[in-house]
């Protein structure tokens, strides 16, 4: 029974900001986890070609690739108006 006087009070103002601040924590996650794996990739990429010509240059190449990759795609998805 007291599930329906909890459901009485329903406010639609507090449901819509809830839904915004989850929204905003969705894409800072996403953008986060972005952000990461192309790091990741792309430095792993860096380090398995620094493993087969034997020059370490390759891996922080890489991981400069990844990071410049993953910053435009956060701009490009999250940044414009």
């Amino acid at each position: 029974m007291s599930s329906s006087a909890e459901g009485s009070s329903h406010d639609p103002v507090d449901d819509a900001e809830r839904s915004v601040a989850r929204r905003e924590s969705n894409d800072a996650w996403a953008a986060t986890s972005l952000l990461i794996s192309g790091v990741l990739v792309w430095g792993g990429v860096g380090y398995l070609v620094s493993l087969w010509l034997g020059s370490p240059l390759f891996t922080m190449a890489g991981l400069l690739v990844g990071t410049a990759t993953a910053l435009y795609g956060i701009w490009f998805r999250y940044g414009r108006s």
